[in-house]
Formats: structure tokens, sequence, C-alpha cells
């Protein structure tokens, strides 16, 4: 069968190769000679890339080979790394970097290209990459500059891109130059499904393009929210124009006010598809009746959204039904008034943010008996055993004010005080958990507790 298949011509063999995923590509490339050089590197080392702005001698090899940047499925526009341009390309022992090692040479004549640095060859490049499916920018502060700027200009030219992930690092109160009454160029994504827009505030120059792209992408299934933060009803009033029937998966991120939440509100309220919710929201929402029936996964910092949750459930439907419950602060006081309505047995992964008291987290694991996934990545309050231990606290606080009292304010949970109150837990992992556990405890961690697959950051 497979030399029948190398008797077709070379243009159909290619059609063939490009509908294979990366891991097969491989396997096929192995089989044969033939295979081996339709495949390396043409197909292999240009499927995925993952390189700066910077990589002039790539951008210019992808912009002058159409053929071979219509092979990119996925390319990744990193944080610049020390570059020179002398080289022909980029060192690869850089984690983060994922640039073809073989420069493949032009199968046509040059003709008249020219060999100076030409600024436009990262969206020539782009262009070519007609079957370019995903685009993530890792830090889309430095490609502000400007009006239009560079980041406007990529996604102008990506209309065929299905997965978007555009992360922003900048700080807080950084003011990005450029004129925001030039008009950007819009953003049509009619192909989109998967929209991540996360990281620390965005600008008031995307709100337009960021609308067009929301209207556009009527197949979305996952969509993260950037962090508008200061910007009031400006950017969230887009949310009601906005609707998306096979929407799965929703991140509303944070810096929601009193006076935009309700927007998110109603857009909860018109998705009743959304398995996978996360939302950081301070305020109570009053959800309307019959809202997210398939809520499977949910995050939020404060259980009043679950109660809002079982408020909106009929008066004969059965609790509510959780997988994941994540990103909690825990009060002992609330517990009772917030967990009445929800099928304990059914959570099976819980991740903890905050707790007041080690008496509150035995009261979640009573509830929670079938949690198998346990993250606790914050603090949990234990309150000291004697009065004798109080008062000296006390003492310690008033004598050293300022060395001492966050110090001793609260002390991080220990693996032996979590591990027995979770009977079914394979996985406990914590950013306050000691990582320099004894090969002895770690042992005894095995016989004690057999069910335990995983403890952040060991293999059992």
């Amino acid at each position: 069968m497979c030399v029948l298949l190398l008797r077709l011509p070379f243009d159909i063999l290619e059609h063939l190769v490009e509908s294979l995923e990366r891991p097969d590509l491989l396997s096929l490339a192995l089989s044969c000679s033939t295979w081996k050089n339709i495949i390396i590197p043409h197909h292999l080392e240009y499927r995925e890339i993952s390189m700066s702005i910077d990589h002039y001698s790539i951008w210019r090899h992808l912009a002058e080979r159409p053929s071979l940047a219509a092979n990119v499925r996925k390319l990744v526009v990193t944080e610049p790394d020390p570059y020179h341009p002398s080289l022909s390309f980029m060192p690869t022992n850089c984690p983060r970097l994922q640039v073809p090692t073989t420069l493949v040479p032009l199968s046509l004549s040059r003709g008249s290209i020219p060999r100076e640095r030409h600024p436009d060859y990262p969206l020539r490049a782009l262009r070519n990459m007609r079957l370019l499916k995903t685009l993530e920018f890792e830090n889309i502060s430095r490609l502000s500059q400007g009006s239009p700027d560079t980041l406007s200009l990529f996604l102008a030219h990506i209309p065929s891109v299905e997965n978007l992930i555009l992360k922003s690092s900048r700080a807080r109160g950084v003011e990005i130059e450029g004129n925001f009454e030039v008009v950007q160029p819009v953003w049509k994504f009619p192909n989109l499904k998967s929209a991540m827009l996360t990281g620390l505030p965005w600008d008031r120059k995307y709100v337009r393009p960021f609308r067009s792209a929301l209207l556009s992408s009527s197949d979305l299934q996952v969509l993260h929210l950037p962090h508008f933060v200061g910007y009031t009803s400006e950017v969230a009033s887009t949310l009601n124009e906005c609707r998306f029937p096979s929407l799965i998966e929703l991140n509303l991120g944070w810096g929601w006010t009193f006076e935009t939440y309700h927007f998110a509100q109603r857009f909860l309220e018109a998705h009743p598809t959304i398995e996978n919710l996360t939302w950081s929201c301070a305020y109570n929402v009053n959800l309307r009746q019959g809202s997210l029936p398939n809520l499977k996964h949910l995050s939020v910092s404060h259980l009043s959204f679950v109660r809002a949750l079982s408020g909106a459930r009929g008066p004969d439907d059965s609790k509510l039904c959780l997988e994941t419950l994540g990103d909690l602060f825990l009060f002992s006081t609330d517990l009772p008034a917030d967990l009445q309505d929800i099928n304990g047995t059914s959570v099976h992964k819980l991740s903890i943010k905050f707790c007041d008291s080690l008496a509150t987290l035995r009261a979640v694991a009573s509830f929670f008996p079938a949690v198998t996934h346990l993250s606790i990545h914050g603090s949990v309050f234990i309150r000291p055993k004697s009065r004798w231990s109080r008062a000296f606290r006390k003492l310690i606080r008033r004598i050293f004010p300022h060395r001492f009292a966050n110090r001793i304010s609260s002390i991080s949970p220990r693996v032996e005080d979590v591990l027995p109150l979770f009977p079914e837990l394979e996985d406990l992992s914590g950013s306050s958990f000691p990582h320099g556990i004894a090969a002895s405890s770690l042992q005894d961690i095995r016989v004690r507790f057999p069910k335990l697959r995983r403890l952040e950051p060991f293999d059992l």
C-alpha cells in the first residue's frame, strides 16, 4: 500500500502529509527514505515554531518561501533573547525557543529578492502561513508601541486562525506610548474556537479591535477575557452583543466592579452550555432560574457564588453536582449556608487559597469525602493549642511588632495534618508545603496512604 502511495504525484503526497499531526509525521518519516525527504525538515521542524520578533533570519526565511511557511500550524512569539543578526539561526538550547535547525534552500530561483533587512518580513511570513491554527504572544506589551502597532498588524492578517493566546506582563500604571485616537485595524476571526486573552490590564486602544474579534466569532468554545481594570462599562457592555452557542469554557478574569459585574451575570445566563467557569467576583450574584445547568468545573473566590447557583436551580432539581471546585476562600461561618445544596460526593478536585482554621479544613474534608486531587496554595490558620502559646505570641508581637509579627501570624499546613482528612486523596500539591521532605518521611507516607500517587513535587 505504501509503494502505491509513493507513485502518486508529489502535490498529492504533500497534501496527505499536511493532514497528519506531528507525532504521526515522525513515524511516517522513519518508514522509508522517500517519506523522509518529504517530511524532514519541511514539515517536522516547521509545524510548530517558537521565536522572538527579533529572529530576523527565520522570519526572512519564511517570508521568501511561501510553501515552507504554509506548513506552520502553531506560532509562538516569545520574549526577545540575546540575539546577533549575524547568526544564521538562533541557539536551540533555550527551552522557550523552538526554531528550525535546518534552513531549507529555495527550490526556485531567488529572482530579485533583496538581501537587506526589511521590517515587513514578519508580516510577509505571516501571510504565507495559510494553514496556521494556533497563534500565541507571550507578552503583547513589547509589540504595543505605535498606532497601529505590530500586534494589531499581526492579528489583522490571520483570519484563518482557530486558537489565539495573547498574554500581557506589563505592570499596572505603566502607560504605552502611542496615539489612541488613531484607529487600529479590526480583528476578525470567523474560524476562532479558542481565545485566551490573559495577563495584566490591557490598553484602551484594544477595546474596538477586541469587540470586533468577539462579534466575528460564532463558533467559540473557549473564552478567557483579559483584565480590563478601570474601564467601567465601556468593555463590559460588549458581552451584551455576544452569543456563542458552543461556548464550553469561560474565564471572566478579575477587575469587575459594582457597575460592571451585572454584564457578566447576564452573559452567564445567556450561555447554558458552559461547563467550565472561572470568575473572581466579590459581589453577590443573583442568577436567573435554570442558569448554567451543565456546569461541572467551577473556580471562584467566594462560596457566595455557589449559593447563587443553588438558588438558580428549580425546587424539584437535585443538588448541585460539580466535579471541580477551586480557588476558594473558606470561613467556618459560611460553610453551613453555602454548602447545603451541593452534592459533596461528586467533587473530586478541590483547590483552596485560604482557610481560617484547621477545624474548617476538617469540616470541608468531611463534606467532600471523594476528593482525589487537593491543592492548597495559600494559608491555613492553625490556632495555638494552649493559652500559653497564645499569650507568648501576643508578647512577641508587642515586643517585636515589625520583625516577627508577620512571621508568626499564620502557620503553614503540614502534610501530616492534611493527608488523614481525605481518605481518597491521590494528588496533593501546594505552595505552602515543605518540599524538602526526608526520604524516611516519604517512605512512611507511602505505607500509611497507599492511594496517594503524587505529593508535589514527588511522584510516589
